[in-house]
């Protein structure tokens, strides 16, 4: 099917779409393309979820002759009930078309993402912005382990699963539970019909949702890998050059994936780019080093600023601070190991989402002897 996906997103027409070639900052024009996209791929996701609700639901009202049903007896159970085994085909068939639709809609936004910030034009080879599809089709980048880096060190792999299923069951979890209350309220007062269509709204949020969020995620993505890539040539490697520099920097890298607690495509970029231009030895440990913090503080300054900015980065280059990693900044602040308020790191993520842009905040608190101003990427006022 990728390659199906694949096939699909080459042979989207470009529009000409007004920008610069600044990718990892957004222009008006930018914008105002990107929000009408927006708009349009959030509500064909809702639609689809209309959709799917009525092409399932009209035809078993309208021709319950045709939906037929097996009765069944479980002996042991002391169980008699009828089976309606071609309304659940007929619902599985529609749930395919369905999500195959959904994921068409997504990559068709991620596609229109790409045209509006400049990474696909006419001129372009589609083929270079692949990497998009990933972010359409909602696939983890966990490419972060292969330089020993674990996001999930220390937690317990049951919980979670347990924790990952029932977030993929959500949908079916929160229909099931408005259709018991609206029973419990209306008792037998509740029609079929009522019962059959509360769920809709539920998954049109969801539907909708789910856009919105990978809209953002792409939007994210091409910003982020643009700005890393554009500090890469910038990076001094003076700052870096022995075992013990490289090792504190290296544990820099795996305490913001600690701290994020998720796979990210651009954790993984900047990752890969350090790793890369410092020519770092990587060796996966079982835990993080409990020194982290007295090293930083015993670091020559240019090390510890190039850290700092190296976390901030970690914890802006998703896009999002949330409550927990709010916490984490905290702890990171009160050890010593950042000197910047939770609220300046959450200022720069909603900068850096909407496309502002992170110069100026990041050079004023983070201007480092060895780190030139020229290695931070410009930004428009």
């Amino acid at each position: 099917m990728r390659s199906l996906y694949q096939r699909f997103f080459e042979r989207l027409p470009v529009r000409e779409v007004e920008h610069d070639d600044a990718v990892h900052l957004l222009n008006e024009a930018e914008v105002r393309f990107i929000r009408s996209r927006h708009r349009v791929a959030v509500a064909m996701a809702a639609g689809l979820a209309v959709f799917g609700f009525l092409a399932y639901y009209l035809p078993v009202y309208a021709y319950p002759e045709l939906f037929y049903k097996v009765p069944l007896d479980i002996a042991f159970l002391d169980l008699r009930f009828e089976l309606p085994w071609v309304e659940i085909l007929w619902g599985v068939l529609l749930m395919v078309i369905e999500l195959y639709c959904l994921v068409l809609v997504n990559i068709w936004a991620v596609h229109e993402m790409a045209v509006a910030t400049g990474i696909v034009t006419a001129h372009t080879d589609k083929g270079q912005a692949s990497q998009l599809l990933g972010v359409a089709l909602e696939e983890k980048n966990t490419e972060l382990l292969k330089y020993g880096i674990d996001p999930f060190l220390g937690l317990n792999r049951g919980a979670l699963f347990v924790f990952n299923l029932l977030l993929k069951l959500k949908g079916f979890i929160g229909n099931k539970l408005l259709q018991y209350v609206v029973q419990r309220l209306s008792a037998r007062l509740a029609v079929r019909e009522v019962l059959d269509f509360i769920g809709m709204p539920i998954y049109m949020l969801i539907n909708g949702w789910s856009t919105h969020f990978i809209l953002r995620e792409a939007r994210v993505i091409i910003m982020g890998q643009q700005l890393v890539a554009h500090l890469a040539t910038r990076l001094p490697r003076e700052v870096a050059t022995t075992r013990a520099e490289h090792d504190l920097l290296y544990d820099t890298l795996r305490l913001i994936a600690v701290s994020k607690r998720d796979f990210h495509q651009n954790h993984f970029v900047l990752a890969k780019t350090l790793i890369e231009s410092y020519s770092m030895e990587v060796e996966g440990l079982e835990e993080l080093p409990p020194d982290y913090a007295q090293r930083l503080q015993a670091a020559p300054e240019g090390l510890q600023r190039l850290c700092g900015l190296c976390l901030i980065l970690g914890f802006v280059l998703d896009g999002l601070v949330t409550r927990r990693e709010r916490k984490r900044l905290t702890e990171l602040r009160r050890k010593g190991i950042l000197k910047v308020e939770v609220e300046e790191v959450s200022e720069w993520a909603r900068a850096f989402v909407s496309g502002r842009g992170i110069e100026g905040l990041l050079a004023a608190h983070l201007a480092t002897p060895g780190l030139s101003r020229e290695a931070m990427p410009t930004c428009r006022s």
